[in-house]
């Protein structure tokens, strides 16, 4: 038995195409085909047939599908529990987090991280990626939401605020922009995206702007930005994002609201981890000091308002201690 060969079947029933699975795996489309081939040979069976719309599984292949997937979450399990016990601290850290959350407030510390832990290599991933930390795919993940995933560990460890925004220009052409029926008669931005972030955005455009025309929409935190910043349209905006934006004024006739919170999650596995511990520390200690920058003037949440679910209290904090609450808490 040749796992490789099932590394290349699950990488082909993902994908369904031989150049899907080749781009998957960084190998040229004809070892793809040449491993689909023999591995159909050993087994004595077609695994897909071939058509114009792609490859299509055939109901032996479905059920390889199956067992493989209960094989490799065995050995994820398996994995996962020796990453676990790992007290060193080195080695590698792959970070899922919003290139907003990113650039404003994390990149700018990681020299001190790395000047102290400079056996630690980390990796950031933006959020689009859509990697999967109850598979492991990645070991953390910084995001904003209001639905942390329940299999997971972790805390919230901030609050997010949002507000209308507007370039300088376009609040220059209002005679009055004192009143929310002034801003109605402008274009707005809305969101194309169904992130929580997206949501929370999506619902303030219509509860202040429902009727207001909407010219264009975007997925994009940066893109919805640089549009409202040259004059296309009100846009709701994270104010981490907006609020030092010196081509963007916030609309103060239309109150700022609490977007979804900052999230921390691990996968629990990991909690015994110390390389990580000392990562989300770290983290917990950026946001302690800079969570004043997520949200705008005016707008004050009080430490209740944090919750936790299952991380330990502090980095130092390794000795079976477990300070869990729900995950919705």
């Amino acid at each position: 038995m040749d796992w490789d060969d099932y590394k290349y079947f699950s990488a082909l029933a993902s994908t369904r195409s031989v150049r899907g699975a080749a781009a998957l795996l960084g190998v040229n489309a004809s070892t793809v085909s040449r491993r689909l081939e023999l591995f159909e040979d050993r087994l004595g069976l077609s695994l897909f047939t071939r058509s114009q719309q792609g490859l299509q599984i055939t109901p032996e292949g479905a059920e390889v599908v199956s067992r493989v997937e209960r094989v490799a979450q065995d050995l994820g399990d398996i994995e996962g529990f020796l990453r676990g016990r790992d007290k060193k601290l080195s080695g590698q850290i792959r970070v899922v987090i919003p290139e907003v959350i990113g650039l404003g407030l994390v990149v700018p510390e990681l020299y001190k991280f790395q000047q102290a832990y400079p056996d630690i290599d980390l990796h950031l991933l933006p959020s689009h990626a859509n990697l999967d930390i109850a598979k492991r795919e990645a070991d953390v993940s910084i995001s904003s939401t209001h639905h942390p995933t329940e299999s997971l560990a972790g805390r919230k460890v901030a609050s997010l605020a949002l507000a209308a925004y507007a370039s300088t220009e376009l609040m220059d052409a209002l005679p009055d922009t004192s009143t929310t029926a002034q801003m109605t008669t402008l274009p707005w931005l809305d969101w194309a995206g169904t992130s929580d972030v997206c949501m929370s955005c999506m619902r303030m455009r219509r509860e202040y702007a429902s009727d207001s025309s909407v010219k264009l929409h975007s997925h994009s935190l940066l893109l919805h930005q640089a549009s409202a910043r040259q004059g296309l349209g009100v846009a709701v905006l994270p104010c981490i994002l907006a609020e030092s934006d010196p081509g963007l004024q916030r609309v103060t006739s239309i109150a700022p609201i609490l977007g979804p919170p900052m999230w921390m999650l691990i996968h629990p596995d990991l909690r015994g981890t110390q390389r990580v511990a000392v990562f989300l520390q770290f983290v917990r200690d950026v946001f302690a000091r800079r969570s004043h920058e997520l949200l705008a003037s005016g707008v004050t949440v009080g430490e209740a308002g944090l919750g936790e679910a299952g991380l330990q209290s502090s980095a130092q904090d390794n000795s079976g201690h477990d300070d869990r609450t729900d995950a919705d808490s």
